[in-house]
């Protein structure tokens, strides 16, 4: 994003001349160090867990088994074997399109559950690779601090936790996007438009995928960007509309461009998301309150972080749960954001009007990191996020706002490295030993004894490969219950919807078979398929089925002798 000191630079400052051979292997050895990092837990396990838990994983799975089978010429992309009969419910939940993409190919080779996990490790490699490239040559950066860098974007302790939510995964194309931008903006301050268009059409389509992948990172993007924009305008001195109108005549092919191309490529997302978002009417301001940033929250890192944990544990002795773990430890670990705000002041103390040529896109980045962070503060009842569904196209569509600090971490690494480069590299001339400290701070500052691999292939493959497939008569089914065996699931109020729709939803994909169950984000509009042990619950599935005139549909109830029963009209 650093774009206009990248036109500024003649030259770069480069270390001395080594083996291209050890400067790979040393990338691929950090890399190697980092992935192993990440999947920790996974390893431990002897590659039997994987991320995600026996709900929001198995959605996952499943929709990533939707693609698979979109792939095969098996299925609508629209629309998903749950929710059956409805069509274009793809659209309730995130599409996973990258996603499963890449699960499609990995599934050649390994079972569902191998093949997510390995989802996520390619998505995290994509995340490292695309950092390193972005520091490297996009910003010019020297070897080792971009490789500290992209290795601290790999190994983000905000992340790990969150990494239960697969479709954050998706935070690895965040630097290709913004490599994608920046040669773009290098090739048209070079006057190569061609090139430039081609860079900038590239980052729309990207963006338009990423959107049809996970919908919060690729907003996020959005969001950032247009705030990054606004305070490159202000900070070059282009407040006038006179001079904003000049500089987009001056550079609007590239602009016509990538609009374009982005509203082509964003076209099958609309197709899907916009008839969704009429149907719900979206995230009311109600729903994002308990997920809006709380003021503690840029530091929160969880009650187990190897060195900062025991904040939160305190913390958790005063204040509700609520606001203190779960989605809310998304912070950055404590001597990052020491030296965040030591980067911040640095760049927003600067006097003058306008900022010097070269300091303006820093300047930029540092307002739109704190502008667009506090729009996502609330302080007891009040919020400025309360304006951002009306004003913000998409802003309802979000309700858990505090996941916008996972999407911040890169900013902040690019501000803190733009800004503190010069001491650092004094501080590793003048105390080599102190830097090599300040170093595995940084790193060991992101240890987190809080797994979030809590898939167990083994006990799912032997729990599915216990069901009978369905009588050759079911056109459609439904689930009261898959896993004979099984417990309570966490609370009541998950027990009530969770295990069997999950479950049906994978089977639906497995089998290739449509489920009336479901469960995502938003359901149909006469979904009624809680409590599948309420006596009520065979007579809820009938009413549903004789409303979409629905026949040959069978039940799972793996407690009986006959899991198998037709049911009648």
């Amino acid at each position: 994003m650093v774009a206009d000191a990248l036109g500024e630079r003649a030259t770069i400052e480069r270390a001395p001349a080594r083996p291209v051979f050890w400067r790979i292997a040393l990338v691929l050895g950090v890399w190697a160090l980092a992935m192993a990092f990440c999947l920790r837990d996974v390893i431990a396990s002897g590659f039997d867990l994987g991320f995600g838990d026996r709900a929001d994983g198995l959605i996952e799975i499943s929709i990533l088994e939707h693609w698979r089978n979109v792939f095969h010429g098996a299925g609508d992309w629209r629309t998903p074997l749950y929710f059956h009969p409805y069509g274009d419910t793809l659209g309730y939940n995130d599409g996973y399109f990258l996603f499963g993409a890449v699960y499609s190919l990995l599934r050649l080779a390994f079972d569902p559950f191998w093949s997510d996990t390995l989802n996520a490790l390619v998505f995290k490699s994509i995340g490292f690779f695309s950092a390193h490239a972005l520091f490297r040559r996009g910003l010019g950066w020297r070897p080792n601090p971009a490789l500290l860098a992209a290795c601290l974007f790999s190994i983000s302790n905000g992340l790990g936790l969150q990494s239960v939510h697969a479709q954050l995964q998706s935070i690895g194309l965040q630097p290709l996007f913004f490599l994608l931008v920046i040669r773009a903006w290098r090739a048209e301050v070079a006057e190569k438009r061609a090139a430039a268009i081609l860079w900038a059409v590239g980052a729309a389509a990207l963006l338009a995928a990423w959107l049809l992948t996970s919908f919060y990172m690729a907003w996020f993007a959005l969001f950032f960007g247009g705030a990054f924009a606004a305070a490159w305008l202000w900070a070059s001195g282009h407040r006038r509309p006179a001079a904003i109108w000049t500089l987009t005549r001056r550079h609007g092919a590239v602009f016509a461009a990538a609009g374009l191309a982005f509203a082509i490529f964003s076209a099958p997302f609309l197709w899907v998301y916009l008839p969704k978002v009429v149907e719900t009417g979206a995230h009311p301001f109600g729903d994002a309150q308990n997920y809006l940033v709380m003021p503690l929250d840029p530091v929160n890192v969880g009650p187990r972080n190897l060195l900062w944990g025991w904040i939160n544990r305190a913390l958790l002795a005063v204040l509700p749960s609520k606001l203190v773990v779960d989605e809310h430890a998304s912070g950055f670990p404590l001597a990052f954001f020491a030296l965040f705000v030591l980067a911040m002041r640095q760049t927003l103390r600067r006097s003058g009007a306008v900022a010097p040529p070269a300091s303006i896109p820093v300047r930029a980045l540092a307002l739109s990191i704190l502008g667009t962070w506090l729009l996502t503060i609330q302080l007891g009842p009040v919020s400025p996020w309360r304006l951002i569904g009306p004003i913000v196209p998409g802003g309802n569509g979000l309700r858990t706002v505090v996941r916008y600090q996972l999407f911040l971490l890169l900013p902040a690494l690019i501000l803190v490295f733009e800004v503190l480069r010069e001491r650092w590299e004094g501080l590793r001339i003048a105390r080599p030993a102190a830097a090599f400290g300040l170093v595995a701070l940084l790193v060991a500052e992101n240890i987190n004894l809080q797994s979030a691999a809590d898939l167990s292939r083994s006990a799912q493959r032997a729990a599915l490969a216990a069901i009978p497939p369905p009588p050759a008569a079911c056109r459609s089914f439904f689930v009261v219950k898959a896993r004979a065996g099984e417990g309570f699931y966490k609370k009541e109020i998950a027990d009530r919807v969770y295990p069997h729709n999950v479950d049906a939803m994978l089977l639906a994909q497995l089998w290739r078979l449509p489920t009336v169950n479901g469960f995502s984000t938003f359901n149909p509009p006469d979904w009624d398929f809680a409590s599948p042990r309420a006596p009520d619950y065979l007579a809820r599935v009938g009413a549903y089925a004789a409303r979409h005139d629905l026949h040959g549909l069978c039940g799972l109830d793996m407690r009986q002798s006959r899991p198998w029963t037709m049911l009648r009209p």
